[in-house]
């Protein structure tokens, strides 16, 4: 393991232990009162800006809290989740997680999610492996099918396609944890056999798709082709041998006019 990616998981739950010693306030985000923001979110992120560029002095930070896109610069890019599962956070849920991930010439190349509740850091290194506190990942066996759906997902499919839906309750017991990052490192740790969501964005994804492809499973797009990092993923993440079936499938969760060719991502 490189020294940057055994100071990344040692800073994770560092700064975890730190901020989440004090209280909470908490605010709504957005207009319908489901989301929030956190007193929280806000010194992780804050933290996360000032250790993360430490670690790389030619590195940028940028976070989901006020996030404005990745900018052009060819300087390296570190994407934080500050509290990915803020809803479980105030609602005392004990899934939730920190996320980032390093960003060079356009590809991720180091990430690390850290399950805040289990003090547990999944980790990975493009072309390098994935790591659970520092061993590597080996994906667990078991005969359960299990799989999430975002709810927005679940809310095209019975619009849209409710025969796929149908077909994936026959297939699949459905959970949904509440933390997208850390749904991707639990199919990576072989727990969950297909994770997919519309809404989340690059910062709740990005960190637990290199973890996961580096664990042998297939991420990619059923939506637009190579999303921004802001915008909606519609992104799945399973075994090489599902992937295709299901990304085809999903697709058809999308009005016509905005059905695009799926598109994956490996292990490099």
């Amino acid at each position: 393991m490189s020294d940057l990616h055994i100071a990344l998981t040692a800073l994770m739950d560092r700064v975890a232990g730190d901020v989440l010693a004090g209280p909470a306030r908490v605010s709504e985000k957005g207009q319908d009162g489901l989301d929030f923001v956190t007193s929280v979110d806000l010194a992780l992120q804050a933290r996360f800006e000032t250790e993360l560029a430490a670690l790389l002095p030619s590195s940028r930070v940028v976070g989901e809290e006020g996030f404005a896109g990745l900018g052009a610069t060819q300087a390296p890019v570190w994407l934080v989740d500050p509290l990915d599962g803020t809803v479980n956070f105030v609602a005392g849920l004990p899934c939730y997680a920190m996320a980032a991930v390093l960003i060079r010439d356009g590809a991720p190349v180091l990430a690390a999610v850290h399950d805040i509740p289990n003090r547990s850091t999944y980790s990975a290194i493009a072309g390098g492996g994935a790591f659970l506190d520092g061993a590597a990942l080996r994906p667990r066996a078991h005969a359960a099918r299990l799989a999430v759906l975002s709810s927005g997902l679940m809310r095209d499919l019975a619009g849209q396609a409710p025969a796929v839906l149908g077909d994936l309750l026959a297939t699949f017991k459905l959970r949904n944890l509440g933390s997208q990052a850390l749904h991707l490192c639990h199919a990576a740790a072989g727990h969950l056999s297909l994770v997919a969501s519309r809404e989340a964005r690059g910062w709740d994804d990005m960190a637990g798709a290199l973890i996961a492809t580096e664990a042998g499973l297939v991420y990619g797009h059923y939506g637009a082709d190579d999303p921004e990092a802001g915008a909606e993923q519609m992104s799945l993440c399973t075994t090489p041998d599902l992937f295709d079936t299901y990304a085809a499938a999903l697709a058809r969760s999308l009005p016509p006019a905005d059905a695009p060719q799926p598109t994956r991502s490996t292990r490099p």
